[in-house]
């Protein structure tokens, strides 16, 4: 007798043919969205993405979920500007047509739906409910209110801690430039984007409920490259007199500015303390089967994939190519912490790229007597 699921979402089969196309995988191991700008996603759990939050906050000596908002709103404002187009403008009920038109974008993406509570002339209370990360939930909820509004608007917000993210709006007269594009650090190989063939990375994407999906049980959210690259600005700042622990674990040789250093760092860090959480097992016989443990922990999520593997030394070193990363400083995290995994010993991960793409070495941070 077959098994029935009684919480099945009916329209599961529609919305994964949706998603998928939606989002494109790449012959280099990213996901592309298929609208707006066509930024690349970076498919996490949302508790694995909260849990890596924490770790960067703990490494770096700070807090940022207050950046973090304005890196998701700075990150939706671009966004929306490139469909205004599409954004219904009806002459009756625009405030609920268009709010409509982003909750159908915001289910999408795993983000929760919004609900406007009350508004008056000079606030609003806005909530956003089943949000994959209460910062993530007020950035969303102060972009797209700004968008529907045509208003600037101050936020703050507060949070049942489990599901809901109240967010209030305070009408702002300053001038407040528009969100600009943020250009990458780095360098991703020249050769040409392809389309990947096989199994879409999000083809077991399950509708849970309204704002809400997941795969094999486990709640996930797209976050866009763009979002990492504004929190990484932010962040830079406050590191001016900060001393990172441990600079010799992570060498990025195409990067000169030293606060960039310490936040790729932090980054790299808080990767690879994840990665070595759980219990992940990695199997490395021989270089080229870096291939696989490439395509499992970063193809499979949109964060890139190694094209090739050599040698370096007689002690597990290697050189790893990958053509395009989401971004550097996640994947070396994860690459060294896999590393170390195969290895059981420390290991140390020097980067650079050029017009050919990304060049990754790793191999033991310590001589072996």
């Amino acid at each position: 007798m077959p098994l029935i699921d009684g919480g099945a979402d009916e329209s599961t089969p529609e919305f994964t043919a949706e998603i998928k196309s939606r989002y494109k995988p790449t012959k280099g191991g990213l996901i592309v969205e298929q609208r707006g700008a066509k930024q690349v996603n970076y498919f996490v759990s949302t508790s694995e993405f909260e849990l890596w939050l924490g770790e960067l906050e703990g490494v770096l000596g700070n807090t940022f979920g207050r950046k973090l908002a304005h890196s998701i709103a700075e990150s939706e404002e671009l966004y929306l500007s490139k469909l205004i187009e599409e954004m219904p403008s009806p002459l009756f009920s625009k405030m609920k047509k268009r709010l409509l038109w982003i909750n159908e974008d915001l289910d999408l993406r795993g983000f929760g739906f919004i609900e406007i509570l009350s508004e008056s002339k000079i606030e609003k209370k806005v909530i956003i409910h089943d949000r994959p990360h209460s910062a993530i939930g007020a950035g969303v909820i102060a972009s797209s209110i700004e968008q529907i509004a045509g208003q600037r608007y101050r936020f703050h917000w507060t949070d049942d801690g489990s599901s809901d993210c109240l967010v209030t709006l305070e009408i702002d007269s300053r001038h407040i430039p528009p969100a600009i594009k943020i250009d990458k650090r780095w360098k991703d190989s020249d050769s040409s984007v392809h389309q990947a063939d096989g199994m879409h990375p999000l083809e077991l994407a399950y509708k849970e409920s309204r704002g809400r999906w997941s795969i094999d049980g486990i709640r996930m959210v797209g976050l866009r490259q763009d979002v990492f690259l504004r929190l990484e600005e932010s962040i830079i700042p406050q590191l001016v007199n900060f001393e990172f622990q441990n600079l010799d674990k992570f060498s990025w040789n195409s990067i000169n500015d030293k606060e960039r250093k310490k936040c790729w760092s932090g980054m790299a860090s808080a990767s690879l303390n994840r990665f070595l959480s759980v219990d992940a097992m990695v199997l490395v016989a021989e270089p080229d089967h870096w291939v696989h443990v490439g395509h499992r922990f970063l193809t499979r999520v949109g964060l890139g994939g190694v094209k090739s593997a050599e040698s370096i030394d007689d002690l597990g070193g290697v050189r790893l190519h990958l053509p395009r990363l989401f971004h550097p400083a996640l994947v070396c995290g994860i690459l060294t912490a896999a590393w170390e995994r195969a290895e059981a010993r420390p290991g140390r991960c020097t980067w650079r790229c050029d017009h050919n793409g990304h060049f990754v070495e790793i191999s033991a941070l310590h001589d072996l007597a």
